[in-house]
């Protein structure tokens, strides 16, 4: 009965809908005055009626231009290039006064938070939506937003424009959009297909959600991977809005979301002021506008500000507020819900009200703002002083590349970094001039640094939206202290900071090649080796690597050489000793990779050159299974690092190809998590494909996938099934089940360093970010667990006791063979977010170094 009426009823929505929608008052307040004709309407300048169309972004990048050519109130700037190299547009609205002086507005907004006066220089906020590209109403509205804000003859309107710069960024994740844009578009209807079945409400993997590489685009403004955020995070840091609103949607049936958020899942380290104060003072504004509109919503549930790297929270950590928006959507034009259909430009239109509430919030409410970061910076100062720790002190010399790229992202969060300028020991850890680095805790961005370096804070929540631990020191996998005031064992007091103060990004490089007749040299221990690897095969010489470690005479001196040393002959190879000296020389200046030259096979100490455990590396030939029901987000995770990072091509195959795929091209199979079919031809052809040779690679639920089709015979450590007879509230499931899930906490892991995926470590232990239960019990063979989970593993977040119990001394990897081929199974996901560089190179050695990786084999093994 229920469709039925919805069909009834359907055609009489849309005419209603796109009637009103047409025009400008539906979306508007009621009191919003005349508006200057010579200023185009978004249905002028497009053509069609928002709401009838999802407009392309380059449209919408026209149509912002188009109103600052035409309004002396708009100027538009590109602050940046996606990778499809689509422009990334923020636009300004406020007085051509205002715009005359707006390098003193922003110097002065600058020193407010440190400096007393300027109370009167125009509120600088920023609206932004549309980071997830299938959220398409937030982009959208920001056409009407902009209209309006230019148009607009209002004594309020202009009041803001005088006392207010107000920044406009109408997509963050254009990418995205587009591919949304024109999914919906090419599967709309003239009349309207409301049924959620239909195509147009439902993409085709991967989905318009994500950037380039399948990357979510909110959680990245703490990591900066992608040109988006890193665009984004600069133009914050140049500005320091007050006010940042990011514009989202979510699931069809819901209604309206605005902050306050769930209390208990604020961020202890930000001032309560924020939450207590700011917080419930907007959330009347929204209220009140809301209701003027008819429009159903809610808060203080679901949605938390935790996360430093949301685009509704990094704001936060600076002493400014971040608000959230969360539209019901219609993932399309129009589309059933529980009660009436859901139309796009009734999407739009809340959208809107949000968006020209904030703004009036904001400026009503600037004094509240002021006092915020103002108490803010002062409150972060306070903490420092009490802080028994005085700074951080991290490196890695024997991974430039690694330790460059945590430098310059603490560059890009404006967290004050030093050279450390002598030797420093600190309990049993010594840190070397000229290759570690310091952090002083005392310094404007205090908070910052401690959400940057902490492994552990305290939480009042078990549920968690996200992600609960998101230390940047333990993903880089960096050789780290704290160093505090105090005197005594493993204590040092020294006057800080410490050395020359990074003030421009550091670049990797490396010592020219000193030209050999033997052999060329190269540890693994550098995050770039992997690059230099795929170079050198790439251009035609044999690369080998040591499976034991040796010294060799250098030059006059003798050097230690560890696990995994790539030994490049300069016999025994198709190209001319001077045309290898070239590539040589080129592939270490451009992968930034020291290169040591000998002269002789004959070690001072361990194996010779010419051992057998010296083996020669195949260059990989990788495809990874793709398509409906595999993540995109870890899929997206292995192209991004192996396109950008190793600049190595890598086949992305759809998962309904691999049965008609020839296999026999790769050496290399990927599979990340995914709901993976059971199909015998299916395991049989893959089973196969490994027996002949073949490394097969498998993460999180891939790797249950292989030991459940019996392609492995490990085993897994499953949960508990048994209920206890306790009863509880119905209420209560979501607390009491939630909690037990996994949402990302930090483990401690002990790697075995003689293991080719070990190679090029130097510390046994080792930090793995997890958040799945995908729990592997040790290895069959004693060989076979490449890490294992601590006895007491927790680093980082949180994690129900239950759950802990089962990643007690469980394995995190573990290698079987089969035939001549071998399985690496990894229970988490190595790559998380392009971020845990520290573990990327787990990665990186199972895909490199396990082609040459044999599994050893025990007594009365079948």
């Amino acid at each position: 009965m229920r469709r039925s009426l919805h069909k009834l009823f359907l055609p009489a929505l849309l005419l209603l809908t796109l009637a009103t929608s047409a025009q400008t008052p539906y979306f508007f307040p009621k009191n919003t005055g005349s508006l200057n004709p010579a200023i185009p309407t978004p249905e002028q300048f497009l053509g069609y009626p928002i709401g009838t169309q999802i407009t392309r972004y380059d449209r919408m990048v026209a149509y912002f231009q188009e109103l600052a050519r035409l309004s002396d109130r708009v100027h538009v700037e590109i602050i940046g290039q996606t990778y499809e190299h689509r422009p990334l547009v923020m636009a300004s609205f406020t007085s051509p006064a205002n715009y005359a002086n707006r390098e003193t507005i922003r110097q002065s907004n600058l020193k407010r938070a440190t400096t007393t006066g300027g109370d009167e220089a125009p509120l600088v906020i920023q609206i932004g939506a549309n980071v997830h590209g299938n959220e398409a109403s937030g982009g959208e509205s920001t056409l009407l937003t902009a209209y309006y804000l230019a148009a607009s003859e209002s004594d309020e309107t202009k009041k803001w424009l005088n006392d207010m710069l107000i920044f406009v960024e109408p997509v963050l994740n254009p990418d995205g959009r587009d591919r949304f844009a024109n999914w919906a578009n090419m599967h709309k209807s003239d009349v309207g297909t409301a049924d959620p079945a239909d195509r147009e409400h439902n993409e085709i993997w991967p989905g318009g959600r994500m950037n380039h590489y399948w990357f979510d685009p909110n959680r990245d403004w703490f990591l900066c991977a992608h040109p988006e955020a890193q665009a984004h995070v600069a133009w914050f840091h140049q500005w320091m809005p007050y006010v940042v609103v990011d514009h989202h949607e979510m699931g069809t049936n819901s209604t309206f979301y605005f902050d306050p958020g769930k209390y208990s899942s604020n961020n202890p380290v930000v001032p309560a002021y924020l939450y207590d104060t700011i917080y419930p003072a907007f959330g009347n504004y929204f209220s009140r506008a809301m209701n003027g509109i008819g429009s159903l919503y809610f808060t203080k549930e679901t949605f938390d500000k935790l996360y430093p790297g949301y685009g509704s929270s990094y704001v936060n950590f600076y002493g400014g507020a971040g608000f959230l928006f969360e539209q019901a959507s219609s993932r399309g034009f129009v589309q059933e819900t529980t009660t009436i259909p859901i139309t796009y430009a009734f999407t739009v239109r809340n959208q809107v009200t949000a968006a020209l509430t904030t703004i009036r919030a904001s400026l009503t409410e600037k004094p509240m703002l002021l006092k915020l970061r103002r108490d803010f910076f002062q409150s972060a100062a306070a903490q420092a002083r009490q802080s028994a720790t005085k700074a951080y002190v991290f490196g890695d010399p024997a991974d430039q590349t690694r330790t460059n790229a945590f430098v310059n992202l603490l560059r890009r969060h404006k967290i004050d970094t030093y050279e450390l300028d002598r030797d420093l020991t600190i309990g049993d850890q010594t840190f070397r001039k000229g290759g570690a680095f310091v952090v002083p805790t005392e310094q404007p961005n205090y908070l910052m640094v401690r959400s940057a370096f902490e492994d552990q804070i305290t939480y009042s929540d078990s549920l968690f939206y996200d992600a609960s631990t998101w230390s940047l020191m333990q993903s880089f996998g960096l050789l780290s202290a704290e160093l505090t005031a105090q005197t005594g064992k493993g204590k040092s007091a020294l006057t800080l900071p410490l050395g020359k103060a990074v003030t421009a990004p550091l670049v990797t490089t490396a010592p020219a090649v000193e030209r050999s007749s033997y052999a060329y040299l190269l540890t693994a221990t550098d995050y770039n080796t992997y690059q230099a690897i795929y170079a050198l095969q790439s251009g035609g010489a044999f690369v080998k690597t040591s499976f034991k470690p040796f010294r060799a005479p250098v030059g006059n001196a003798s050097r230690t050489f560890g696990y995994g040393t790539l030994v490049v002959p300069v016999q025994q190879q198709t190209l001319t000793p001077d045309s290898l000296f070239r590539l040589v020389s080129r592939v270490s200046t451009q992968a930034g990779v020291a290169v040591q030259g000998v002269e002789t096979g004959f070690s001072t100490q361990g194996i010779d050159l010419g051992s057998s455990s010296v083996r020669t590396l195949r260059r990989p030939e990788a495809a990874m299974v793709v398509g409906p029901g595999i993540s995109p987000y870890e899929a997206g995770e292995v192209w991004h690092l192996l396109d950008r990072r190793v600049q190595m091509p890598i086949t992305k195959l759809e998962l309904g190809s691999v049965l008609r795929a020839n296999l026999n091209r790769y050496n290399t199979l990927i599979m990340v998590s995914g709901v993976y079919p059971t199909d015998k031809a299916l395991v049989d052809k893959i089973k196969a494909w490994v027996q002949g040779g073949g490394t097969l690679i498998t993460l999180k639920t891939a790797s249950e996938w292989v030991i459940k089709q019996g392609l492995s015979k490990e085993k897994l450590v499953l949960a508990d099934t048994t209920r206890p007879a306790t009863r509880y509230n119905y209420d209560e499931a979501t607390n009491y089940e939630g909690a037990k899930a996994l949402g990302g906490s930090i483990f401690r892991a002990d790697l075995d360093l003689s293991n080719p995926i070990g190679f090029g470590f130097t510390n046994r232990r080792v930090s793995l970010f997890k958040n799945s239960q995908t729990i592997l019990m040790p290895g069959k063979s004693p060989y076979n667990t490449v890490a294992q989970y601590a006895e007491k593993p927790l680093v980082g977040g949180y994690v129900h006791p239950s759950v802990l119990k089962r990643v007690a001394k469980s394995a995190a990897i573990l290698t079987t063979g089969d035939g001549a081929g071998r399985i690496i199974l990894f229970a988490d996901n190595p790559n998380f977010r392009a971020s845990w560089y520290g573990t990327n190179k787990l990665f990186l050695n199972a895909l490199f170094f396990g082609g040459v990786l044999t599994v050893p084999s025990i007594e009365g093994d079948e």
